[in-house]
Parts: structure tokens; sequence; C-alpha cells
């Protein structure tokens, strides 16, 4: 029964992990994109999940998500790299209770077209057996984040304007 018990907190724990990549076209030029995601409080605005993101506007946030148990789960952040209008990296603090991180890549593909590559990594390091077998029966985390992403496209472009 241990061995099982285990089995199913890693199962759950590797069924919470999104590992997603994908590009998007914004129908807005690059700076304004780019503006609109360096502040990571418009973040929850787009994608569902967030609950909310407090950003310290000094290379620091502080993240919360809902979890599949509709639990608040929150860890603080540090962007990695920063190049306007290039490149915006983040990750998650050690001693996180995730391992988050995320990287978004920011091209112009004409004056009003900007290249959007966006990676994203979640993974909750702490997890209990209500929350591994509520995980197994759950859809993928990755497919919501994508069509929340795709969603949050087409919403930039109407928010930046």
């Amino acid at each position: 029964m241990p061995a099982i018990l285990r089995w199913l907190r890693r199962t759950g724990s590797a069924r919470r992990s999104v590992d997603m990549r994908m590009t998007v076209v914004v129908e807005r030029p690059l700076n304004e994109v780019f503006d609109f995601c360096r502040d990571f409080e418009n973040f929850p605005k787009i994608v569902d999940v967030l609950l909310s993101v407090e950003d310290s506007q000094d290379g620091r946030s502080h993240w919360a998500v809902r979890s599949p148990t509709g639990d608040a789960i929150e860890w603080d952040a540090v962007v990695t790299k920063y190049v306007p209008n290039a490149v915006i990296a983040w990750e998650s603090v050690p001693g996180s209770v995730v391992r988050a991180g995320g990287v978004m890549r920011f091209s112009p593909l004409s004056g009003t077209e900007t290249r959007l590559d966006v990676s994203v990594t979640y993974q909750a390091l702490q997890t209990d057996l209500n929350e591994a077998l509520r995980a197994l029966v759950h859809s993928s985390n990755a497919t919501r984040l994508r069509g929340e992403v795709m969603k949050a496209a087409r919403e930039v472009s109407v928010a930046a304007s």
C-alpha cells in the first residue's frame, strides 16, 4: 500500500505539471505587446487559472494560482532575463512550493504584427493523496493553458488599443 500511495503522489504531481511552448501572432506593434507583457499584473486578466500576480517592478513578483482543489497556491518569482522589446524570462525562487518559469520572445513581423514565442513550465512540488487522485481524472493543464494563451493573444490586440 505505501508503494501505491507514493506512485499516486508522483503521478498526481506529474499530471499537474505543465511544459508548454507555443507561438502566437498578435496584431499590435512590438512595443505595445512588450509593454503589456512586461507588467505581470496583466496576466490574470487573460489567463483564468491565475488568481493574482503582484509585480513589485524591481524584478520580483508574487504569484497565486487556483489549484485543482480550488485552493490558492502562492510563490515568489524573479526575472532572470530582460531585454527590452525582445525577451522576458522568469522563474520561481528556491524553496517555493512550485517550480515555475517562463520565457517570452518578441519579434516584429511588420509595423502592426508581433510574433510572441512563449515557453512556460509549472510543477507543484507538494501534493497530498486527494490532489493526486483528483489530478488523475483532470484534463490536461497544458491544453487548458494553451487555449487561454491563444484567447489572450486575441484579447491583447483589443486591450492594447
